[in-house]
């Protein structure tokens, strides 16, 4: 009996302290959907990155590379950015698709996205995106396109 008046005491606290802080942002929002068509890069697996940049030079400079030559660069290009540019990979297999609704943080605010994919078929493979719209994927055959995401779209 005399544990349970502390446990009780206790319990009832908690209850008191009212219902935890929810979340401020919107989380049923999608911010990115990458879909990969059946045969996407020949029936291969399609290695997608999403570069935010917070450097409106840097984000020329980066979005006039092509894929192959990012994919090459990637890691002396992000340390030598120190800071300026976050990065999300995925690797998409052909039927494949992935709706986010936020990415990893960045400590700085992007100006600039740089979507680019690892094709096999010779190309630049990759677009830039300035402003804050939430890009919507869509990897081809030989090739893929961006589109702002729909508001309504669905996982």
């Amino acid at each position: 009996m005399k544990h349970l008046v502390p446990a009780m005491v206790l319990l009832l606290a908690g209850c008191a302290m009212g219902e935890p802080a929810r979340p401020t942002a919107d989380t049923s929002t999608p911010m990115l959907r990458i879909m990969a068509d059946a045969d996407a890069n020949d029936r291969r697996p399609v290695a997608v990155d999403v570069v935010r940049v917070a450097d409106a030079a840097l984000a020329r400079r980066i979005g006039m590379l092509d894929a192959a030559t990012w994919f090459r660069e990637r890691a002396a290009l992000h340390g030598e950015a120190a800071g300026r540019i976050a990065i999300a990979s995925w690797e998409m297999v052909p039927g494949q698709s992935v709706v986010l609704h936020s990415l990893p943080p960045f400590a700085a605010t992007p100006s600039a996205m740089v979507v680019f994919a690892r094709y096999g078929t010779p190309g630049a493979h990759r677009q830039l995106l300035e402003g804050t719209a939430a890009p919507d994927v869509r990897l081809g055959r030989d090739g893929f396109t961006v589109a702002p995401l729909a508001k309504e779209s669905a996982p």
